[in-house]
């Protein structure tokens, strides 16, 4: 069972969130800020980090959740309000950006892409090792 990460202020969407990747057999770990993510996975590497964009752009070049190998960072708004600049090293290292809820149904597809694409490679989901280095810009 492949591990989530989901990170963002509003605690009734990421509720919901949860139960839908729960539903859909992933083991999800839900957090209000990344200093709260990094704290509970203890040194634990997710498969995929759903970051809401607002805690992007406050941890900027700093960003330092580490992620399996081929794991994913995706970044979601929950609004139309317009976006703030990502630092070029986290826009690059972002497979999606998502409006949530709207594309949960995308934000499943994109799941199941990322953990069949392991299963590709000869992954395993539950692989420790360091996906890359830390981001910078």
């Amino acid at each position: 069972m492949a591990l989530i990460v989901v990170v963002g202020p509003d605690a009734a969407l990421l509720e919901g969130l949860s139960q839908t990747l729960v539903g859909a057999g992933y083991e999800v770990m839900v957090a209000a800020e990344i200093p709260e993510a990094l704290e509970s996975l203890r040194g634990g590497r997710p498969l995929m980090a759903v970051v809401h964009r607002d805690e992007l752009v406050r941890s900027g070049a700093g960003f330092r959740l580490a992620l399996a190998k081929g794991g994913t960072l995706l970044s979601f708004q929950t609004d139309d309000t317009e976006e703030d600049h990502l630092p070029f090293a986290l826009k690059r290292a972002t497979l999606a950006e998502l409006r949530l809820p709207l594309e949960r149904h995308r934000l499943l597809a994109l799941a199941h892409h990322v953990e069949s694409r392991l299963q590709v490679t000869g992954r395993d989901a539950t692989d420790d090792s360091i996906a890359g280095e830390e981001l910078r810009d």
